[in-house]
């Protein structure tokens, strides 16, 4: 049996029949490392499940800048909520930032007391686990550059450990030359406290 199918398990009840429909209409599939799973401007009609891997969500300035806006690190879902739910092209795109394992599930497949069941998992999954997230990185974003760092290592140590910098200076709205300026800087005031 699939993960995915294990952890929508977990989270909600699934005849055998859903559980069978689940993994034939799940299609594991490997991505590459700068891979995308979704472009900017499309319509999202695809949700995948992380099984191992991290990818980020970004938009691209008329400039041509990739600003990062989310990073989803394994076990977790991915698409453009807003792009998915609402059928508009999408303000960003999603591309794998390691070589990863996702498994995409077809919802146009699926029958409809599934779907139902998915609708309700996805709106309380959105509530628990995307809003604190969005919430989180509007506060980020309110603070001063050592600041938002600072707040990301506390909250968020997994990002500072598996995400590059330049992707870390992306999301905190500063350049990459500022955050090693702030790394450094804690490093010495660490080094002193020792």
């Amino acid at each position: 049996m699939s993960d995915i199918v294990t952890y929508l398990g977990n989270h909600i009840k699934l005849s055998a029949h859903e559980k069978k429909s689940l993994i034939d209409f799940t299609k594991k599939k490997k991505l590459l490392k700068n891979e995308v799973f979704m472009h900017q401007g499309r319509i999202s009609n695809k949700l995948a499940y992380l099984e191992k891997g991290a990818f980020r969500m970004f938009y691209t300035t008329e400039n041509g800048d990739e600003v990062n806006t989310e990073f989803i690190i394994s076990n977790g879902f991915i698409t453009d909520y807003i792009s998915f739910l609402k059928g508009e092209a999408s303000l960003v795109t999603i591309s794998a930032m390691e070589d990863s394992e996702i498994f995409i599930l077809s919802t146009k497949s699926l029958d409809k007391l599934l779907l139902r069941k998915l609708d309700v998992f996805g709106k309380k999954y959105i509530q628990k686990k995307c809003l604190p997230v969005l919430l989180d990185y509007q506060i980020i974003i309110a603070e001063k550059p050592a600041l938002r760092y600072q707040m990301l290592e506390r909250k968020y140590p997994e990002y500072i450990q598996r995400i590059s910098q330049k992707h870390i200076a992306s999301y905190l709205k500063i350049r990459p030359e500022t955050l090693s300026r702030i790394k450094r800087k804690f490093l010495d005031l660490n080094q002193l406290k020792a």
